[in-house]
């Protein structure tokens, strides 16, 4: 049986002044959508090694910052990536789980072919952008644990 498909979603965030920012990409291929840094698990990876080729292949990130797991998981139906993926992983699989990290990122984002553009925006204007609402919830759990300082206790 071939392993359980995972996928991973990253949001990037910095201190600026007295609030903070968050990375949103716009997808190339729907530019409507608004999101973090995403992708799927290949072969063997664990899913930090799959947070951290994703952040290099989509953002041309290459240091090792500090990596935060959030609370929320989605689900993704498993027809949306096709029936090449889907003889892959058989039958069985009919959601694919996504989990959902953040960094701080002070540095620069290098755009790969996978989006047209970035821009650091507020809580305010991010979560009014990301198109998803399962990827607005994220932000809003990443912004209260910044705000509440979680992370860095």
């Amino acid at each position: 049986m071939a392993r359980q498909p995972k996928q991973v979603h990253i949001y990037l965030f910095r201190k600026k002044e007295n609030c903070y920012e968050y990375a949103i990409f716009q997808r190339a291929d729907m530019p409507f959508c608004w999101q973090g840094v995403c992708g799927g698990l290949e072969d063997k990876e664990t899913v930090e090694e799959g947070v951290r080729r994703e952040l290099f292949e989509e953002a041309g990130i290459k240091e090792t910052l500090p990596l935060f797991p959030l609370e929320s998981i989605s689900y993704l139906p498993a027809n949306i990536f096709g029936t090449e993926a889907q003889a892959i992983w058989g039958n069985d699989v009919v959601v694919v789980p996504m989990y959902f990290f953040v960094m701080p990122f002070n540095g620069q984002i290098i755009l790969s072919d996978e989006h047209t553009q970035v821009k650091w925006l507020s809580y305010e204007e991010a979560y009014e952008l990301i198109y998803y609402s399962d990827q607005k919830t994220v932000l809003y759990e990443l912004n209260e644990k910044l705000l509440r300082n979680i992370f860095y206790k």
